[in-house]
């Protein structure tokens, strides 16, 4: 059960099914005129598990709303054979939403957020960070997609040397970004020692998470099979990466926990 919005506000929840045989597409239903509480979203659930014959099906995957953990309870209750499960991608992504709610990430992330603002809103500004980054731009963080807090501070430590390098020329000393309140603070942050390595802390934490979301997120087969070794396997190369320094990842681990990506029976 894949729900979505549209362009225009229209609520679509598109039903898939799932087998050896790979994924199909069963239906979709319209919900923009109505709310989707639990009753309804556990009678979407039942109508499509007897179209199908309760004896085939074993698991009903949604998202991790709260209506959804709700209806999924219901479920189990009534099917006891079948258990719900939130689905993968969207449990990673919300950890890396609530990653980036903790110090130091989520300063590093603001300052990132109005580093990125001041040049995108500047056309003059951003022809000349493009001019020393080689036509790449730094990536935008979208507000859903909490995983775009790291590709934000990817992209930042992947130009770290080019970004450093345009606040320096004469270009840049002798225009009026240089003068404004917010360009000296721009300069200030690209030029922070304090900053950087919280870029980095933040990219030890969110690269093994990145690998994991991308190899949940795609189509060719179903994810259960391998993602409880995929975070273990993450959380391993976190530790790794601050040395076994528990106090440094500590809370990040108490938010991968929190955010289990399945529930067995």
């Amino acid at each position: 059960m894949d729900k979505w919005t549209t362009r225009n506000g229209k609520m679509i929840i598109n039903i898939l099914v799932n087998s050896p045989l790979g994924s199909v597409f069963l239906g979709s239903v319209d919900a923009s005129d109505e709310s989707t509480n639990s009753t309804k979203m556990f009678n979407l659930f039942e109508k499509t598990i007897k179209q199908i014959g309760s004896e085939k099906v074993i698991q009903v995957v949604t998202d991790n709303a709260s209506e959804n953990v709700k209806a999924g309870d219901m479920i189990m209750g009534v099917y006891p054979h079948i258990y719900w499960t939130p689905c993968a991608a969207h449990c990673i992504n919300l950890m890396f939403g609530d990653i980036f709610k903790i110090n130091p990430y989520a300063s590093v992330f603001q300052k990132a957020i109005k580093i990125h603002s001041y040049i995108a809103m500047r056309p003059l500004l951003l022809n000349m960070m493009r001019r020393y980054t080689k036509q790449r731009n730094l990536v935008k963080p979208a507000k859903t997609r909490f995983a775009t807090a790291f590709l934000t501070l990817q992209s930042f430590y992947m130009q770290k040397k080019n970004l450093r390098t345009m606040i320096f020329p004469t270009e840049w000393t002798e225009s009026i970004f240089a003068k404004e309140l917010l360009g000296k603070e721009v300069v200030r942050h690209l030029t922070s020692t304090s900053f950087w390595n919280d870029v980095v802390r933040a990219l030890k934490v969110g690269s093994p998470l990145i690998v994991a979301l991308r190899l949940v997120d795609g189509e060719k087969k179903p994810s259960m099979g391998y993602i409880y070794e995929a975070m273990d396997r993450d959380k391993e190369v976190i530790e790794k990466g601050f040395h076994g320094d528990r106090k440094q990842y500590e809370k990040v681990f108490e938010i991968i926990d929190r955010r289990s990506v399945a529930r067995l029976p």
